[in-house]
């Protein structure tokens, strides 16, 4: 489509005139003009179909706003994990809450050098329109400057006031000499277009020129902040690389750590798997008694049902309909962060050959930081697990959404909290590392919570 629209610009202009003798007034200067505002005008929609055109085929473009965007977006989660960053580091020993840290910052160092390298890109063919059409512009500017040239020379040869004379009463008859004189006017006034258009296409083209100039600053500009973020980013791989080794020193702690941390889970899961069980055994009590109370009978299907989901009342149903209706809307649990460990199965990040099941997501976030609900509910547990330290459980209708590593309760069973209402505070270890265990469930089905917060 861009090179159509090139050959386009030149096909609808005609060519110019550059004779005195083949002169037509109003014709000459009109053609030049013409081509140059045309080539402006064009220069919006090839620079706008650029992008689209300069892209892979299957890939949606993205034009210089969203990738903006993007950059904003991980440069502001780049701000706060360094600050994470810094508190997991005061520790002298390595740390696997400094490694995920250092991991998420490389993440987003290079989406922002992407976002970097598309904005140069669409930039690139910004700057070449320009330099096409500002060098089409000086063409039509010398041509238009040279046809004026003819224009004055010829009339400084022909329009003394006796050559006029003579040109018109030598015409044969009154109607020629009539046509002549219009001719005249006509001439006259195409000289004073022509000195009017070549200002309009020099002041476009110094136009042209300005914004040259600023798509060149703007496109060098980004060309340093891209080399700031390629250092930046090697200096993170490199630290990535110390921690690790540092971290594979300590493979014996680290076992025992992780032995440790699969008790803890396997101790979550099951005060999990018994308060959903409790959870339908009074929904099937509570119908029960209201079928004695009505003299209804239950059918077997229904007898299936309530020992296998949490039977809802109008209220809870509407709850977790409600609860339903915002995957990928709920806020996150905490106000800053990233996920430090994704939901099912995955390799230890250091321990080769060590798979890990995570029924949740872990946010590593900052130290003190205020642990909130994602939806309003009713909390229907509050503990405290051995190696997992405290724990809050809120219900919304058959979906439970579970906290765990909280140093601190600021709620109660039974209690009712609305969306973003404070449940507690976050547990700092001895390494510094915050982090929080989030999970989501429907009934006995574990979802991944990734899935239902928002996107950052």
């Amino acid at each position: 489509m861009r090179n159509n629209l090139l050959r386009m610009r030149w096909r609808i202009i005609p060519s110019i005139t550059s004779t005195l003798e083949d002169f037509r007034p109003g014709e000459v200067f009109f053609a030049s003009g013409l081509r140059s505002l045309v080539l402006v005008l064009l220069l919006g929609v090839t620079s706008a179909s650029y992008a689209q055109n300069e892209l892979s085929p299957g890939r949606l473009p993205k034009n210089k706003q969203q990738l903006e965007r993007e950059k904003k977006q991980n440069l502001k989660k780049i701000a706060e994990t360094n600050q994470i960053l810094k508190e997991t580091s005061q520790q002298k020993e390595a740390n696997i809450g400094q490694l995920s840290a250092l991991q998420q910052q490389i993440a987003s160092r290079t989406q922002v050098i992407n976002s970097i390298a598309g904005e140069v890109q669409i930039l690139n063919g910004e700057v070449r329109e320009l330099f096409q059409v500002s060098a089409a512009m000086e063409r039509d500017l010398a041509n238009l400057r040279k046809e004026y040239a003819a224009m004055v020379y010829a009339a400084a040869k022909a329009t003394t006031s006796y050559s006029k004379m003579l040109f018109l009463f030598s015409a044969p008859t009154f109607t020629q000499m009539a046509m002549r004189f219009k001719y005249l006017q006509q001439y006259s006034v195409a000289r004073q277009k022509q000195v009017k258009q070549v200002e309009k296409i020099r002041i476009a083209l110094h136009t042209q020129r300005r914004k040259f100039d600023v798509k060149k600053q703007e496109k060098q500009k980004l060309l340093d902040s891209q080399v700031d973020e390629n250092q930046t980013l090697l200096s993170l791989k490199l630290k990535q690389s110390q921690v690790v080794e540092q971290l594979s020193q300590q493979e014996s702690q680290l076992r025992d750590e992780l032995a440790a941390s699969e008790k803890a889970v396997n101790r979550l899961e099951k005060l999990l798997t018994d308060l959903v069980e409790e959870e339908i055994r009074k929904a099937a009590e509570a119908r029960r008694a209201s079928r004695e109370r009505t003299r209804e009978e239950a059918t077997a299907a229904e007898e299936t049902a309530e020992r296998t989901a949490i039977a809802l009342t109008p209220e809870t149903a509407a709850l977790a309909s409600s609860f339903a209706n915002n995957k990928a809307k709920l806020p996150w649990p905490v106000k800053s962060g990233f996920i430090s460990g994704k939901f099912g199965q995955h390799e230890h990040p250091v321990l080769k050959g060590v798979y890990l099941e995570n029924k949740g997501v872990n946010i590593q976030t900052n130290k003190g930081e205020i642990v909130r609900s994602v939806y309003d509910g009713v909390v229907i547990s509050v503990a405290s697990i051995p190696g997992l330290h405290q724990m809050v459980v809120v219900q919304h209708g058959d979906y439970i959404t579970v906290y765990t590593n909280l140093s601190r309760i600021s709620v109660q069973e039974q209690q009712k909290v609305k969306v973003k209402d404070a449940l507690g505070e976050v547990f700092t270890d001895k390494d510094g590392v915050s982090q929080l265990q989030f999970q989501i469930w429907k009934n006995f089905d574990r979802l991944n919570p990734e899935a239902w917060l928002f996107e950052k």
